[in-house]
């Protein structure tokens, strides 16, 4: 689930709250679906456990829509959709998880949603930090101690083994226990049968990289589940069942993750819960098929994995490349471009260490590293449209001002004081 920060009338705000002010019907409307959608998980969730149904479900959430979410919940309280009240969302996502803590399991991601891959590397921490002081801030120190596992923004994963083996490092730092990846990632997938596919994606693996390992799961193939192009709980069902088939493991079961956007489509703004995820765990749970979220399925069947896996050098992302992100001259221009400003931030980062900075300057800075975080956003790139070019180079321009006065600042030593 995401949603990015957009312009409008020389502002920064949320793409929700300029969906939700247009004139345009259609996309007020589509707002609100939107809304619907980011509420329909804690939603069925409780209807179904309150049923006693044993409704799970794993999440992930950028920091900026987390933000966003909350910035409108006031607003919330007056939108309906088809006689629904949406409501405080991140105040039910709370209630929920108080009620049924385990059900509901979220993936920690970056702050901004930015695409690995292409964001520099110095800047990764940030990002990864970022998240967890908004979703702690929003839900809670004991909630955050509960994410265990990491949601790479477009799952893009790069491949060389310095810089995997650094993302690791980082992941680990911050606590977390594992992490999901597209199979279009792995060596040689491309090469694979299906049966070697669905063997992979049924079971978790261990990933190196130089002298960091950390425990890895797929998410099944659109081949196999395509959650968002529809699929019904009897299929779901059906294919759970012959994944444990082709795994032909008798101490273990089949380990099947479908994963997709949670906002985009008719499919999963409008049919996905109420027609596929209510069936199923009202009609189709048995003692073949159940549901764990993904850190209690480890802990309970995977103490310890034994499966390596290896992958490929160029790495990749749920649409098997980096093209909607790295290719073509615009998206080329812009890449640059924050990699140029990022490393005038770091160096202004190396200037500060010798300095004491007072209130008003360290603002400025974390101001200019929130900026900074924000310009890295992958819709800015991955749509390849003008619009959102235009987005990136607005952005782009904004931390690029709010650098030169902080290098300002600090050339002239105002607002600081020598060590």
């Amino acid at each position: 689930m995401h949603q990015p920060l957009v312009w409008k009338n020389g502002k920064l705000v949320g793409n929700l709250e300029k969906m939700l002010a247009s004139d345009d019907d259609k996309e007020t409307w589509e707002a609100k679906l939107m809304l619907r959608a980011y509420k329909n998980p804690a939603k069925y969730v409780e209807k179904l456990r309150d049923d006693n149904c044993p409704a799970k479900i794993m999440l992930d959430f950028s920091g900026l829509l987390l933000e966003n979410l909350e910035k409108l919940k006031k607003e919330l309280n007056h939108i309906e959709v088809n006689g629904e009240k949406i409501g405080d969302i991140i105040e039910f996502y709370n209630k929920v998880m108080k009620k049924y803590p385990k059900s509901i399991e979220f993936t920690g991601t970056a702050y901004s949603h930015c695409y690995f891959p292409t964001t520099p590397e110095k800047d990764w921490e940030y990002q990864i930090e970022e998240w967890r002081n908004v979703y702690e801030k929003l839900f809670g120190e004991n909630n955050l101690k509960r994410i265990k596992g990491f949601w790479l923004p477009e799952m893009g994963i790069p491949g060389d083994k310095n810089k995997l083996s650094h993302l690791i490092k980082l992941l680990k730092k911050s606590g977390y226990e594992w992490m999901i990846l597209p199979l279009e990632a792995v060596k040689n997938e491309r090469q694979m049968g299906f049966e070697e596919k669905v063997t992979k994606t049924s079971q978790p693996h261990i990933l190196k990289a130089k002298d960091e390992r950390i425990p890895i799961i797929f998410r099944a193939k659109h081949d196999f589940i395509d959650q968002q192009a529809g699929c019904d709980a009897s299929g779901v069902y059906e294919k759970s069942i012959l994944a444990s088939e082709i795994l032909k493991k008798n101490d273990v079961p089949a380990l099947v993750v479908p994963a997709s956007d949670g906002e985009n489509g008719n499919t999963m703004m409008n049919q996905f819960f109420p027609e596929t995820f209510e069936k199923f765990f009202k009609e189709k749970i048995d003692d073949k098929v159940s549901s764990l979220t993904v850190s209690k399925f480890l802990k309970k069947y995977y103490p310890k994995i034994e499966s390596e896996i290896e992958l490929s050098e160029e790495g990749s992302s749920w649409i098997g490349s980096h093209k909607n992100w790295k290719e073509g001259d615009k998206r080329i221009e812009i890449n640059e471009k924050i990699n140029k400003l990022s490393k005038n931030f770091h160096r202004i980062e190396d200037k500060i260490e010798s300095i004491k900075p007072d209130k008003k300057a360290l603002e400025k800075y974390e101001s200019t590293k929130h900026s900074l975080l924000i310009a890295e956003t992958s819709c800015y790139t991955y749509w390849g449209t003008e619009f959102w070019f235009e987005q990136a180079r607005k952005t782009l321009k904004l931390l690029e001002k709010k650098i030169d006065e902080l290098n300002h600042l600090l050339d002239r030593k105002l607002y600081f004081s020598e060590k």
